[in-house]
């Protein structure tokens, strides 16, 4: 997801990419999901397998499918009918603000025992990742059930951001949910910024 700001995007970076490895362990499932930052609150939806994940962002319309097994992400924006096609090791990591150290580095877990979040007796973790040999580290929390591959929940040591999936449902997805799609116009990064920077001109 873009525009999130550290420990965040490299949190996010860390669930799809351990997910994705883990794919003799990981479910099929969709799941809603709430994401907080500051006073900004954003939901949406997310079905994922092994090797393909789809985020589906409320109130914006904006697509997000990941496709590890062909290596490639396409951000996918129904009301312009354009779609912009990545790289899926870069489009992960360019969600980064710049400065960001560009790897996942060494991450570590504390077990903190058992909290119950939404109805749910989970592990909580405090996690370290650290990069460049230890010279620099980003550390937050993490809330995981025994049954899901990835998180149930991430939270900054601040609080001023989180990250919690709810209403999981374990079932094969329809694999529809993750093709490129049709009838839209591919299109550059930077033919996106340039239509978006000509759609608020007139807004004016």
């Amino acid at each position: 997801m873009k525009n999130i700001k550290i420990p965040a995007a490299v949190a996010a970076a860390i669930l799809l990419v351990t997910a994705f490895a883990c794919a003799a362990a990981a479910l099929d499932f969709s799941a809603e999901f709430v994401e907080k930052e500051g006073e900004t609150t954003r939901r949406g939806k997310l079905f994922m397998t092994s090797e393909k994940s789809r985020f589906e962002l409320d109130g914006t319309g904006e697509i997000e499918v990941t496709r590890a097994d062909k290596r490639v992400m396409w951000l996918i924006f129904p009301k312009k009918k354009v779609y912009v096609e990545e790289a899926f090791s870069g489009a992960l990591l360019s969600a980064l603000p710049e400065g960001t150290p560009k790897d996942t580095g060494d991450l570590s877990r504390e077990d903190l025992g058992y909290e119950i979040v939404d109805t749910f007796r989970l592990r909580k973790y405090l996690v370290t990742v650290k990069y460049n040999n230890g010279e620099a580290e980003d550390r937050y929390y993490e809330w995981r059930r025994s049954d899901f591959p990835i998180p149930v929940k991430t939270e900054s040591l601040n609080g001023e951001y989180s990250c919690e999936y709810k209403k999981i449902k374990f079932a094969p997805q329809d694999p529809n949910l993750f093709n490129e799609p049709k009838g839209y116009r591919k299109i550059s990064i930077e033919e996106l910024e340039e239509l978006e920077a000509k759609q608020n001109s007139k807004k004016k």
